[in-house]
């Protein structure tokens, strides 16, 4: 995404590009899941509900959201998960 934006891209355009990327790895991976016979569907109805909804949402707040506060975000994300992930790696 920050690549997209440093090239004038607007936010958006690699929003879209990301869902379908999403899309179709997600196809990819049940197709075979389903082939193998290794789906939880009690699991996998919840993280689809879940799915649905959240995609659904992030649509919404996507386009009400400036640049410079998706760049806030995705920067505290960033840290939130390299905090995470060096804790787990000094206390495993």
């Amino acid at each position: 995404m920050y690549t997209f934006i440093r090239n004038g891209a607007t936010y958006l355009q690699p929003l879209a590009f990301t869902r379908f990327q999403t899309f179709i790895s997600c196809t990819a991976a049940f197709i075979t899941y389903f082939m193998a016979g290794n789906i939880a569907w009690g699991i996998a109805i919840y993280y689809t509900i879940g799915s649905l909804i959240g995609s659904q949402l992030a649509l919404r707040v996507a386009q009400k959201i400036s640049t410079g506060q998706l760049k806030f975000i995705l920067h505290s994300v960033k840290i939130a998960l390299l905090i995470q992930l060096v804790i787990r790696v000094a206390f495993p």
